[in-house]
Order: C-alpha cells, then sequence, then structure tokens
C-alpha cells in the first residue's frame, strides 16, 4: 500500500513538474525573440487589420496579443542547467536520451570497444565552436546618453557588468536576472574561452561537457533575444543538429564510462532548430522541427513499449516507465508550439490551427491552459479573416456563471477590435486592467483603443501616466516605440519626451533595450 501510495505521489510530482515545463516554455516561445500572433497584432489599414507592418514613418501602435503574459524569455527553468532540476524525478539516462544517426552510432560503438586515448576521426565529426566575435558588446543606452543628455545624467546609470559580478555560472544568472543580457554574453565568451572555444576558434577542435554546452545553450538564447542575427548564425552553425559523436557521453569513456545520452539538453536542441526562424530562413526551421519530432515520437513508442528510450532492448521498470512518457510527452508540445510559431512566420495559419487542434487532443491540460489554447486558434482565424470561426474559440467558450477572466475580456477587446468597434475594445481592455492593474499590456491596448478613437492626447498621457508610475516594467522596446509613435503623431516637436524617455530608460533598465524603438536620430 505504502509503494502504491509512494507511485501516486511520485506521479502526481511529475505531472506538476512537466506542467511547469509547458507553461515556462510556452510563454518563453511566445515571447521569442521575432514576432508572433502571441505577441502582437498592428493595424495598418481597414480591410487588412492584421497585417504586420515594419515601416518607421506611417508605423500605427501595436495590440498585444497575449497581454496576459510579458517578458518570460529567459524566465524558464530550462537555462543554465536548470532543466534537471525541473525533472529531478526523472532518471537521467531517459531525460538525456537521444536516437544518434547511424553513423554516429558506428563511431561511438568503435570509440566503446577501443582502448582509451586511440580514436581519432576526421574533423567532419567533431563540434568545433568558437566566438564570432571579439571584445564585449557596447552598452549603446550608456553611450547615446552621454550624447544626448550629457556626461552627468550618464553617470546616474547603475548596470551591472560581466565584470561586477562572479566569474562563473552565478554571475551568469545575476545579468540575467537583472535584465543585462549583453553583460551576460559577454560572460559567457569569458568561460566559453577557458574550454578552448573562445574567438578565433570554430573550426578548431576542443572538449565538451554538459557545462560548456549549457553555456553555449544560454549564450545562443541570449543572441537570439537580442536579434543579434549574424553573430547567431554563425556561432550556432557548427553545433549542426547536435549529432556529432562528441556531443554524446559515451564519446568520453574516461569521463563517463558507459553512460548513453546526449550531452546536450534538450531545450538546446530545440533552440537550435528554430534559430533559421530567426534568419529568415523558417522553411528550414520547420523541417528543423519536424527531425526533432520524428526522434520524439521514436523515444515516446520506445518508452511505450516498455524498452529504453533510444530503442536499445533493455526492458525499464514501470515507475520510470510512465515518468519518461510523461516528461516526453511534455517535450513533443514544447516542439508542436515552435511549429505554430514557425508556422505563423510563414503566414501558413492553417498548418498553425491544425497543430493547436492536435495539442488540445494531445494531453490533460488545466481548464486554464485549454483556454489558452482555444483562444490561440482563435486568433489564428482572426489573421485568416475568419471572424465567425474565431469567436467560437473566443466568445462561445466562455459561457460560465461566475464574472469574465482576465483572458476572456482581452478575447473580447480583440474581436471588437476585429470588427473595428473600439471604443467597445476599450471597456473590455479597462474591465481586465481592473482585475489586473499591474499588466502592461493591458493599458498598452487601451491606449491604442483611444488613438484608433481621435483622442491622441489621452493616449499620450495613458502611456505617460503608466511609465510613471511603474518604469520598471513598462519600459519594453514595443511599449516604447508604441510612446514615441504617439508622440509623432501628436507634436511636431517630440525630441525632449523622447530625451525624457532615454533617461528613465538609463536610470531603471539594463543593456537588454534596443535604443533604436526611442527614433532618435542615431547617425
Amino acid at each position: 500500500m505504502a509503494e502504491e501510495n509512494g507511485s501516486s505521489q511520485r506521479k502526481s510530482e511529475t505531472t506538476q513538474e512537466v506542467t511547469k515545463e509547458m507553461e515556462a516554455d510556452i510563454s518563453r516561445y511566445f515571447e521569442n525573440a521575432s514576432r508572433t500572433i502571441f505577441d502582437e497584432i498592428v493595424s495598418s489599414r481597414k480591410e487588412d487589420f492584421f497585417d504586420v507592418q515594419r515601416g518607421s514613418g506611417s508605423r500605427v501602435p501595436d495590440f498585444e496579443l497575449l497581454a496576459d503574459q510579458s517578458s518570460e524569455f529567459l524566465k524558464g527553468g530550462s537555462l543554465l542547467g536548470n532543466e534537471r532540476l525541473d525533472h529531478s524525478g526523472t532518471n537521467d539516462v531517459h531525460r538525456d536520451v537521444w536516437i544518434p544517426s547511424e553513423q554516429t552510432r558506428k563511431i561511438l560503438r568503435s570509440v566503446a570497444t577501443s582502448t582509451a586515448g586511440t580514436t581519432f576521426l576526421d574533423r567532419e565529426n567533431l563540434t568545433m565552436p568558437g566566438l564570432a566575435v571579439q571584445g564585449d558588446m557596447p552598452n549603446l543606452i550608456k553611450s547615446t546618453v552621454a550624447r544626448f543628455l550629457g556626461e552627468d545624467e550618464s553617470a546616474q546609470r547603475h548596470v551591472l557588468t560581466a565584470s561586477d559580478v562572479t566569474q562563473d555560472e552565478r554571475g551568469l544568472r545575476m545579468l540575467i536576472q537583472a535584465g543585462c543580457y549583453k553583460a551576460a554574453i559577454n560572460l559567457s565568451g569569458r568561460l566559453l574561452a577557458v574550454y578552448g572555444q573562445g574567438y578565433g576558434k570554430i573550426n578548431q577542435s576542443s572538449k565538451h561537457s554538459p557545462h560548456s554546452l549549457q553555456l553555449w545553450y544560454t549564450r545562443l538564447a541570449l543572441l537570439t533575444k537580442l536579434r543579434q542575427i549574424d553573430i547567431l548564425e554563425n556561432e550556432s552553425k557548427p553545433f549542426d543538429n547536435l549529432d556529432k559523436p562528441d556531443m554524446y557521453f559515451t564519446f568520453y569513456p574516461e569521463l563517463y564510462g558507459t553512460r548513453p545520452g546526449s550531452m546536450a539538453s534538450f531545450s538546446f536542441r530545440l533552440l537550435l532548430a528554430e534559430i533559421p526562424m530567426y534568419c529568415g530562413k523558417p522553411k528550414q526551421a520547420l523541417d528543423n522541427l519536424y527531425k526533432v519530432l520524428a526522434t520524439t515520437n521514436q523515444i515516446i513508442a520506445n518508452f511505450s513499449a516498455g524498452f529504453n528510450g533510444d530503442g536499445s532492448r533493455v526492458k525499464i521498470n514501470p515507475a520510470e516507465q510512465d515518468d519518461a512518457i510523461r516528461l516526453w510527452k511534455g517535450r513533443r508540445s514544447r516542439i508542436l508550439i515552435s511549429i505554430v510559431n514557425c508556422a505563423v512566420s510563414m503566414k501558413n495559419y492553417v498548418l498553425g490551427i491544425d497543430i493547436l487542434e492536435r495539442l488540445c487532443e494531445s494531453a490533460n491540460w488545466t481548464p486554464e491552459q485549454m483556454d489558452a489554447l482555444r483562444a490561440s486558434i482563435g486568433r489564428l482565424h482572426l489573421f485568416l479573416g475568419d471572424v465567425v470561426a474565431a469567436e467560437k474559440f473566443l466568445i462561445d467558450i466562455h459561457k460560465k456563471d461566475s464574472g469574465p477572466t482576465v483572458r476572456e475580456l482581452i478575447d473580447r477587446g480583440l474581436m471588437a477590435v476585429a470588427h473595428n468597434s473600439f471604443q467597445e475594445a476599450y471597456k473590455c481592455f479597462q474591465a481586465a486592467e481592473a482585475l489586473d492593474p499591474s499588466n502592461i499590456a493591458l493599458i498598452n491596448n487601451m491606449a491604442v483603443c483611444l488613438l484608433y478613437t481621435g483622442q491622441l492626447k489621452t493616449a499620450v498621457h495613458l502611456y505617460e501616466s503608466m511609465i510613471t508610475r511603474n518604469p520598471v516594467r513598462s519600459l519594453q522596446e514595443s511599449i516604447l516605440l508604441n510612446v514615441c509613435t504617439s508622440y509623432e503623431l501628436h507634436t511636431t516637436h517630440c525630441k525632449q519626451p523622447k530625451l525624457h524617455l532615454l533617461s528613465q530608460l538609463n536610470r531603471y533598465k539594463g543593456d537588454a533595450v534596443d535604443i533604436q524603438c526611442l527614433k532618435l536620430p542615431l547617425n
């Protein structure tokens, strides 16, 4: 009986772990560097409401689609090795499992049966990464403040740099938590140099470890967030699809004995598959993601048959089997979410809807998670211009005795926007903001509605009040771009209020904000 209770408790804990991972990673991928439907809608003209415009001069401020999510990228537990903590109940072998290609499998078998130090591989079978840039990334906010506001104002800036923290993983965490992503990239470069993978080391052989690969994952995730595309593309290329022999534990028998599995985390594998999407190659990213999905499905099938995930005919006990299947099904859901974002970036909304519908049927979601998935389907129907279908997902699902939730009010507001009923939309967003006063995206949506109803001065005042009340959370790139666009629509004398925003950035934010969002003449 005690054993049965223990099994039940372990199953419950594992379910919670996977659910926690799903929530963290769903929000992370919805808040990626490339904008998707889960980030915003931009309206430019009545007949094509959902056409995303990038123009600077005629740009219209953005509606935030996921107004109940904000800036969760890089806050998930998978950075810097925490993926292991999130699944502490899962056997290491099952968590790290991956199915190598036949060529890699042969090389690993050869390494395992040879005397240590006698196996020498061609360069094409080795992973040889290195830094693509020399020196530190500059702090553009500091230099811009000095240029426009003077050295006295620049001296008011107290932001962590790579040299201000411990030169280790703990220092990286501090920089990321402080929003100093450029400084974290700089520190990651220093730490990778210790592994012989610094500047100029691309295509030079070096040893790998789970720690070095986690450093690379953190660095590439930060580069993705900051949209440093050239560096991202060059530094991610040597890893390919993480299938070369030196990416597996068995390549280093002197360190890991016969331990099987991949040294690279699943999160790293997924990020590498997605990177082409951020580099303007969404079709390649889609191909990569479907390959990862195919391997993941095979791993789930192997576990379901009672064997190890890599297909080796070793029986595992039922408790481990349940934990492993649950973990890998959660990972499969993460892949499908990435495929949705990739499909949306290609404007393939039909594929996005199909994947989301499959997701709805593929797991035991909580009511809140199911509502979020269905709401995403509804918003994709809006992109297709099918307002009737969208209403079935955004409105009809909310028939409850209790009052409407924040998400329900947001959905109603978005439906009103689709019908060009901006006053009604404003009321919905205002009601949602009353339930969630700290939600910056909701106030942004209210301000955009005011702009569309000709209340420009009121919209500007709402933005300024929001920033004054909560500068740390309000000074986000998308919000600042909206504010500066509103200033330009409001008056030709908009430089001074923009400089005030620059002063606020200088005092309250790290180094991650793209200074161009203030639309100041930087050249």
